[in-house]
């Protein structure tokens, strides 16, 4: 079916988009709807991150921030004085995030409100626009077209989000994976600059990129572009603490003991949390923990080795930052991992739509892997050219 006068495809594509803009804002209205933008917060509030004064090492995720504080200079006084006298006429009527949100208080803020605004509007899009990649990035790595549209939207509505640099980190990680794919190498080096000023741990993620590289060039210039782009990584990441340096805080927070007595608690298992104001299991709770299994022995047989590896490199480097810097069941501190476990949700809905698409008289394998398609060929070749 195609609207009158346009192409298939277009239309394919406006339903498309239309589709995922509405499942990316019902994720992130469940989102907003429990964290805002931190208002409540004294040491990460958007507002302390927009003035420069939040506590270290929230304060180093500058890159929205100096976004929405650019963008804030930019504009002409004159529309930034008619946007905030719309905001405060009928208070609260035009103010709309602050009239539907409890928690967006700082909304209400005129010295803040245009920033705070925009800032909404800049991590929405990053939501937006991870979704759009992950279905790119499925459709390279995976090859059934159903099961590459269904994944982002299934991963948007489980994402474990919790602050406003988690949506971008999203997105930057998984352009990352797709440019690493393409063989976009030099693209690498603005995206770094970019995700490293969003969140300090990019650098970490570049090395997971490492099997990607490798199966488009040699070894060695494959060890040569990352290492230029985690210098590249480093340079910003200790520009941005000696900016910061005199912030209240730490460089990062330790909580290795608590999260082995958080871990060796059985009572933590079985916790829950409202999310769309529906009770749901949170964090580590056997039963998520019941289908993450499922999603991975599904999922794992229909990535390439590329991926797998990846998958793999991920783990063992968020797995350990998770137990020495994250805490209890914030489980969006292994958001390194995000990537992967969109292309496994998708790996396991290939097999599922292999399987019902097959005829009856056939014989189905247990786990048959998507068919792949020819420049996902080219990533098998994990051991390098």
């Amino acid at each position: 079916m195609s609207l009158p006068g346009l192409p298939r495809a277009t239309t394919r594509w406006i339903v498309l988009l239309c589709v995922y803009t509405l499942v990316a804002s019902a994720s992130f209205c469940g989102f907003f709807a429990k964290y805002a933008l931190r208002d409540d917060s004294t040491n990460d509030a958007m507002i302390l991150m927009l003035d420069g004064t939040a506590d270290r090492p929230y304060v180093y995720r500058q890159l929205l921030p100096t976004a929405a504080n650019l963008l804030d200079r930019a504009l002409p006084d004159s529309v930034k004085a008619r946007f905030i006298g719309h905001l405060q006429e009928d208070y609260p009527k035009h103010n709309w995030l602050a009239n539907t949100f409890a928690r967006a208080t700082d909304a209400a803020r005129p010295q803040y409100a245009l920033r705070y605004y925009l800032v909404y509007g800049m991590v929405f899009m990053a939501l937006l626009g991870a979704m759009l990649m992950l279905r790119l990035l499925c459709l390279q790595l995976v090859g059934n077209e159903v099961a590459a549209t269904l994944a982002p939207l299934v991963f948007a509505l489980a994402v474990p989000a919790g602050n406003f640099w988690d949506f971008p980190e999203l997105c930057f990680m998984t352009l990352a994976v797709w440019v690493a794919v393409r063989g976009r190498l030099l693209w690498l080096i603005p995206l770094t600059l970019a995700a490293t000023l969003n969140k300090e741990s990019f650098l970490f993620y570049l090395l997971a990129l490492y099997p990607f590289v490798a199966a488009r060039v040699a070894r060695s210039r494959a060890i040569a572009y990352l290492g230029v782009c985690m210098a590249l990584a480093a340079a910003v990441n200790f520009a941005t603490k000696l900016h910061y340096a005199g912030n209240p805080g730490d460089l990062a927070q330790f909580h290795l003991w608590d999260n082995l007595r958080f871990l060796a608690d059985p009572r933590n298992y079985l916790r829950g949390e409202y999310t769309y104001g529906i009770l749901l299991p949170k964090g580590f709770n056997i039963l998520l923990l019941f289908l993450a299994f499922v999603v991975v022995r599904a999922g794992w047989p229909a990535l390439p080795p590329a991926a797998r590896q990846h998958a793999l490199i991920v783990c063992a480097i968020n797995i350990p930052l998770y137990l020495l810097f994250g805490y209890g069941d914030e489980i969006r501190a292994l958001s390194m991992v995000d990537v992967s476990a969109a292309l496994l949700v998708c790996g396991g809905l290939a097999a599922y739509v292999s399987r019902a698409l097959a005829p009856a008289s056939a014989p189905v394998p247990a786990r048959q892997a998507a068919p792949k398609t020819h420049s996902q060929a080219a990533l098998d070749l994990t051991t390098g050219p």
